[in-house]
């Protein structure tokens, strides 16, 4: 879910009811007509009328395109795409005498190099509520997935990660006694394992769990990320037991582990900002000053690509470990695929476990775009600097596990003196980091 929209809409309306300045009193009351569009961006681009003005034009032209539809919006991003990116001329005058030597023309290039559009976005920033403008902003433009909008797209990223700076973030540990708002929007906002009841969300906040999040001051009744941490002992082997209500609560002193089974990105507006590695980092620290007896920190991971790729792999002739005689097992894991029940027989089950359980270590250390693992999860944590600890079959019977991933999880390790190394190793080179359990099933 996005920012409460209608909100928005509520506070930038509020200010747009007391413009009064200039012949602008009233002349845009929605963005359908490009040339009255272009005569206010112009203006706040250029700032006629001095700063003061040119922030309130912004906040009209955000109250209006909260008001569009579809079609209107993506009008308006080509016209920020066609008529308000670099000025070529003003590049070629730069570069026919440019002096690498030269401050000031180092200085004019740089400018001549910004899309103009750069300036509205910035001003948008500015003005009340702007920030969540913004981010309203970019969900709407992801929204179009129109591949012409790229430049668009890292522009308004690049400006995202500069104002969600891990510096400018609070963290705050989610409690039952918080704020019922809050609570409301983590049941809102879980994008991993559904939260089903508030019974479910007490046991996600008891005793043995935390739940961290981060918010940003412009935004205090908003979370932007939320990790949720179990406390245990060992390793989590399955996400439906971990999730039982019936499950013994532990004294968080006899804890050893602390397993991170959920992340949640609140905001689509905010997808690729980093937020989740530094939140990640920001709560192993937290946790190790509160609970000296913590050794292990691990995830318990979903693995949304793998029977997607599974299905391609089949299809395409394309699975790396089977051979005629295995056949019989290739049989059953494209039943499997068919059948979301096929867990419920003993026998698929034990049939199953070996073959999926080396496809799932493939997959998850060799199947990569680039130099980087093709699966998003995988991806993330690796890129954080875990190791892949161990894949776990059957962690996850619910149905969307079943048709993410035929209900294989795994573990992800971090290991603090480690974490940096495979960072760089992973980042830079491309190297994945196993455990010696996962490298049996290779």
């Amino acid at each position: 879910m996005a920012l409460n929209r209608k909100r928005l809409q509520q506070v930038l309306a509020k200010v747009t009811r007391t413009q009064r300045f200039g012949n602008y009193r009233n002349e845009l009351t929605s963005l359908d007509n490009p040339e009255v569009i272009k005569k206010y961006v112009d203006d706040v681009i250029e700032a006629r009328g001095g700063e003061v003005a040119a922030r309130k034009r912004a906040e009209i032209i955000a109250h209006a395109f909260l008001e569009l539809n579809q079609e209107q919006q993506h009008s308006f991003f080509d016209l920020l795409r066609n008529d308000y990116g670099v000025d070529q001329n003003a590049v070629r005058n730069v570069i026919q005498n440019f002096e690498v030597t030269s401050d000031q023309e180092q200085a004019d290039l740089r400018a001549a190099l910004e899309p103009r559009r750069e300036q509205l976005f910035r001003r948008f920033v500015g003005v009340d509520a702007g920030l969540a403008f913004l981010v309203t902003l970019r969900a709407d433009l992801l929204e179009h997935k129109d591949p012409q909008f790229a430049s668009l797209d890292s522009e308004l990223k690049s400006l995202l990660n500069q104002c969600f700076d891990v510096g400018l973030l609070t963290l705050h540990q989610i409690t039952w006694s918080s704020p019922a708002a809050l609570l409301e929007k983590l049941i809102e906002y879980e994008a991993v394992h559904a939260i089903q009841s508030w019974d479910d969300l007490r046991k996600r906040l008891g005793e043995d769990r935390r739940l961290y999040a981060f918010q940003h001051p412009a935004l205090p009744n908003d979370l932007l990320i939320f990790v949720e941490v179990a406390l245990m002992k060992g390793l989590a082997h399955s996400i439906d037991d971990l999730l039982d209500p019936a499950t013994e609560i532990l004294d968080p002193k006899d804890s050893d582990t602390a397993i991170f089974y959920s992340i949640s990105n609140c905001q689509p507006g905010l997808s690729g900002v980093r937020l989740g590695d530094f939140l990640i980092k920001r709560v192993v620290s937290l946790l190790s000053a509160e609970i000296p007896s913590l050794k292990n920190f691990a995830t318990l991971s979903p693995i949304p690509g793998f029977a997607e790729w599974l299905k391609s792999a089949i299809e395409h002739n394309d699975l790396p470990i089977f051979t005629r005689e295995q056949q019989t097992a290739l049989d059953a894991v494209q039943a499997a695929l068919q059948n979301p029940e096929w867990h419920d027989s003993q026998e698929m089950s034990q049939q199953l476990e070996p073959v999926l359980s080396q496809l799932c270590a493939y997959y998850l250390t060799s199947v990569k775009r680039g130099k980087r693992i093709s699966d998003p999860v995988a991806n993330f944590h690796l890129s954080n600097g875990a190791r892949i600890e161990q894949v776990r079959f059957l962690a996850n019977t619910r149905p969307e596990g079943i048709q993410q991933s035929l209900g294989m999880m795994v573990n992800y390790r971090y290991v603090l003196d480690y974490i940096e190394e495979n960072h760089d190793a992973y980042v830079h080179e491309g190297h994945v980091e196993i455990s010696k359990t996962l490298l049996e099933l290779q």
